[in-house]
């Protein structure tokens, strides 16, 4: 029997992917600010990683699926569409090195970060040019590379984890993520060096909520109202819109209570719906490549109305920016993806294992796991 699928889940994380894109864009100058806490979008994923990953592979892990074909599926799901949003993040770099050398680090230092972001590894080499991102060209993989270690974590021992501990993980990471709050002033944090260890807080608290909320599914859909995927959209939508300049003096405390509760709020809604749509399945599909890619296309983009269209509305290059992320993230995920991971599956299938088949929404993370954000001060 297949599994269930989530289809408004699909809706909602491709929805907060577009969000980020939208708080990107608002960062860089080429459109108002619009969502100013879309980098908590990057909890929504955590929290939604946590619940789509129980669901494809908890029971799995616990009777035949070993760790090391969990972490092969896991690298083969992720990886491909990762590396590229990291090349074109060391792209970025390297063209900002010929155009600015003055603005940036010496190229060996930028090869060597680029190297470790390529590998999904956050670089602590310097990257003064990125206000100190752990990966400079490509700000969002951030939260990729928390998302990895927490699967690591999650399938060695989490598994076993009673949920009241994975409860008390949760508790605790929120604790942490109060003092940051109070640090910082602000939950956008965990995408550069100073913050480093505030992003382990972020993925400790939302994965293993995820895991509670997919292990209690059964207790929260039975009290839970039958809420349409326009009113958690809207709902997504209004939460992150918030105002900065009005909540000011209490904007990290509204930050921390937008992901413990308005958050998985949203999320228990959207497991209800299980009715999956053409648009549904393709705001899921793009999710994570939109996520992954967004940021260094926007940069380029950017940098091309600086450089040689300073003369046309930055409106205009806003659209097209927005229509370029889409396209080369469609292309991507169709053209390069999918037939990269049906080949790589094929090679590390034993005989006799089942063909590949393109992943349910279930098998699907992203990101986004996905997923985080931004530059300039943004990175979800």
């Amino acid at each position: 029997m297949n599994a269930p699928r989530y289809g408004a889940l699909d809706a909602l994380r491709g929805i907060a992917a577009l969000l980020v894109v939208g708080f990107h864009l608002s960062q860089i100058g080429m459109i108002p600010v619009i969502v100013p806490r879309a980098y908590l979008a990057v909890d929504f994923f955590f929290i939604l990683s946590g619940f789509v990953i129980a669901h494809a592979y908890e029971n799995n892990l616990r009777t035949r699926l070993t760790l090391r074909s969990f972490l092969i599926k896991r690298a083969i799901r992720l990886y491909p569409l990762a590396f590229l949003g990291a090349g074109l993040g060391v792209l970025v770099l390297l063209l900002k090195w010929i155009l600015y050398p003055e603005k940036v680090e010496s190229l060996g230092l930028l090869l060597a970060t680029g190297a470790l972001n390529l590998a999904i590894l956050p670089s602590f080499l310097g990257a003064t040019a990125a206000s100190h991102d752990l990966f400079p060209g490509n700000g969002p993989l951030w939260s990729l590379f928390f998302e990895l270690l927490i699967n690591l974590a999650w399938a060695t021992f989490g598994i076993w984890l009673r949920t009241s501990t994975l409860i008390a993980i949760a508790l605790v990471s929120l604790t942490f993520l109060a003092f940051f709050a109070s640090q910082y002033h602000t939950l956008n944090i965990g995408y550069d060096t100073a913050t480093f260890w505030a992003g382990w807080a972020r993925i400790c608290f939302g994965f293993p909520l995820g895991v509670v909320i997919y292990r209690e599914r059964h207790r929260i859909n039975a009290g839970s109202r039958q809420w349409g995927i326009l009113s958690l959209s809207a709902a997504l939508i209004a939460v992150f819109a918030i105002p900065a300049d009005l909540t000011s003096h209490v904007f990290p405390w509204i930050d921390l209570l937008i992901i413990s509760i308005c958050l998985p709020a949203i999320m228990m809604g959207g497991m209800t719906q299980m009715n999956s749509t053409a648009c549904g399945n393709l705001l899921g599909g793009l999710s994570y490549p939109v996520y992954v890619l967004h940021f260094p296309i926007l940069l380029m983009m950017s940098g091309l109305h600086q450089s040689l269209l300073s003369k046309w509305n930055i409106h205009i290059i806003a659209c097209m920016s927005v229509l370029a992320v889409l396209l080369i993230s469609w292309m991507a995920w169709r053209l390069y993806d999918e037939p990269l991971r049906r080949v790589l599956t094929v090679m590390t299938c034993k005989r006799g294992e089942e063909r590949y088949t393109r992943p349910s929404p279930s098998e699907r993370l992203d990101g986004a796991s996905q997923s985080d954000g931004r530059q300039a001060d943004v990175r979800v």
